[in-house]
């Protein structure tokens, strides 16, 4: 097969690719009206597939098979170049048809399961390729106080905000979320906001093609997709990102209504006037009020009738108008509010459920099942899951569940090595595998949490970078592409369900 010039190497492809992605990010701040005319050839790039191919191919993802049965492997068998040129033709020449997304229902803490949609592997790397190219744009134009599934953007963000803002008297919490929100999103409202900065209608049908491709459930049916995007598509929270930002747009309206000059939302709080500021998370909602009960009350039917207003729902159980003395749960975390030294300070502490979900993941990695493994293999485990867990809650004032969840691994380590070595004491056991700083095998020593130092998250306001701003930004760097504690949640309980 003659293939031409020969694809670019994930180095040099990453390169092109960086540069096209900071001149599109560069036109869209300096108009906020142009709509990009030309994207398709960026999009079918050889550089654009390349760098989609890595990132989805290094994905743990990649060994799960959409209803074509290709994964990584198989695909490396048959050689990557060769994938990615067949797959270049059939965009250039219109042939590209996005198959049915398979199902899986993953199940959900309140006993009910969520869709999960796995597409092919080809079309994850086509999907990847339109975000390579989408998202420089639309990160221009997105609202300040959405965190959720964007470059350099994270959780604690998200809770730093509404520290800023409680602390500074905006008392009433009307907390919510969108009802099946990836299920449910309108395709008018994804693609109207699409068409809002895009002009090739080839990129247009190709999104079109993406939402309409349809569903094959797990008894096999084949199911038309009228509404949403598939939980589980790579491009999906960009998508839900553009779509919800319809609903963004009205409260950075509302804000700078409120901000026109110095001083005005102090003036309309000696007035009487409500003040507020909307925190999004994905389809968490946060709205933060400086003003009374009742008119946070009505802020919070106005939300309702907005949403309302896009074709989506709010979740009834998870709607609550709340005082922050009172304190509410947002990403796992308890917000409130305590007087201390004659002053009110803002708290966050770690829920209940979080750390019996990290005692789950713990017991069941030193259950009797496991017992066949090495103990350095057991501590590189817990590590992992342990280290990642209070990375996320570090932040927190969480300096006590770190020394009981240090306290309760070490006695569920020793519990497993009793079992281990039924016929070995205490004593031989702490002889043979206790040292100075806790369990340790062939160099491998068991984490502890207490040892990690609580801080406090600086609230980075607006000025939050992302890699097509800062000159020496690399979008591949693990530090800009991890993901927050909520999100790595997900893909984890993607995955076991997978498995």
């Amino acid at each position: 097969m003659n293939t031409g010039a020969p694809f670019p190497g994930v180095e040099e492809a990453q390169g092109r690719v960086l540069h096209f992605q900071r001149k599109l990010h560069e036109w869209a701040s300096n108009d906020a009206e142009r709509r990009f005319r030309d994207l398709w050839n960026l999009v079918c790039d050889p550089a654009t597939l390349v760098v989609a191919w890595s990132r989805v191919s290094r994905n743990r993802g990649s060994r799960t098979a959409g209803i074509d049965a290709d994964t990584r492997r198989r695909v490396e068998a048959r050689g990557v170049e060769r994938f990615l040129w067949e797959l270049r033709c059939e965009l250039k020449a219109g042939e590209f048809r996005p198959l049915p997304v398979r199902e899986r229902l993953i199940p959900k803490p309140d006993g009910r399961r969520r869709r999960l949609g796995i597409p092919t592997l080809k079309d994850r790397v086509v999907q990847m390729a339109l975000k390579l190219v989408l998202e420089p744009i639309f990160e221009t134009g997105f609202y300040p106080s959405s965190y959720a599934y964007r470059p350099g953007r994270r959780a604690q963000d998200a809770i730093a905000e509404i520290h800023l803002f409680t602390f500074h008297s905006y008392e009433w919490i009307a907390e919510t979320d969108i009802e099946a929100c990836f299920d449910e999103l309108p395709h008018s409202l994804i693609q109207g906001e699409l068409r809002r900065r895009i002009g090739d209608k080839r990129v247009l049908a190709l999104v079109r093609s993406f939402l309409k491709a349809g569903l094959m459930t797990e008894t096999g049916r084949l199911q038309r997709t009228i509404t949403g995007t598939p939980q589980g598509g790579i491009a999906s929270p960009l998508l839900a990102n553009i779509a919800l930002s319809a609903l963004d747009r009205q409260y950075q309206a509302d804000w700078q209504e409120m901000s026109r000059h110095q001083g005005r939302r102090q003036y309309l709080q000696r007035k009487g006037h409500p003040t507020y500021r909307l925190v999004r998370y994905a389809d968490d909602l946060v709205l933060l009020v400086h003003g009374t009960r009742q008119q946070a009350q009505r802020l919070l039917d106005q939300l309702a009738g907005r949403v309302r207003a896009l074709g989506l729902r709010l979740k009834a159980e998870k709607t609550a108008l709340t005082h922050i003395d009172e304190g509410f749960v947002f990403l796992g975390q308890r917000i409130f509010r305590r007087r201390k030294d004659k002053k009110h300070q803002i708290y966050t502490l770690i829920t209940d459920e979080a750390l019996a979900s990290i005692k789950r993941k713990v017991k069941a990695l030193t259950g009797r099942a496991t017992t066949n493994l090495s103990l350095a293999s057991l501590l590189a485990a817990l590590n992992r899951v342990l280290r990642g867990w209070v990375n996320y809650y570090r932040h927190a004032a969480a300096k006590r569940t770190f020394a009981y969840l240090g306290y309760y691994t070490w006695w569920r380590v020793g519990r497993w090595l009793r079992k281990k070595h039924p016929r070995m004491t205490w004593k031989q056991i702490n002889r043979r595998y206790a040292g100075k700083d806790g369990f340790e095998e062939s160099g491998v020593v068991l984490y502890n949490p207490a040892r990690t130092r609580v801080t406090r998250y600086r609230y980075r306001g607006a000025r939050i970078p992302n890699p097509w701003t800062e000159p020496t930004a690399n979008p591949t760097d693990p530090r800009a592409m991890r993901a927050s504690h909520p999100e790595q949640l997900t893909l984890e309980r993607i995955q076991q369900a997978l498995a």
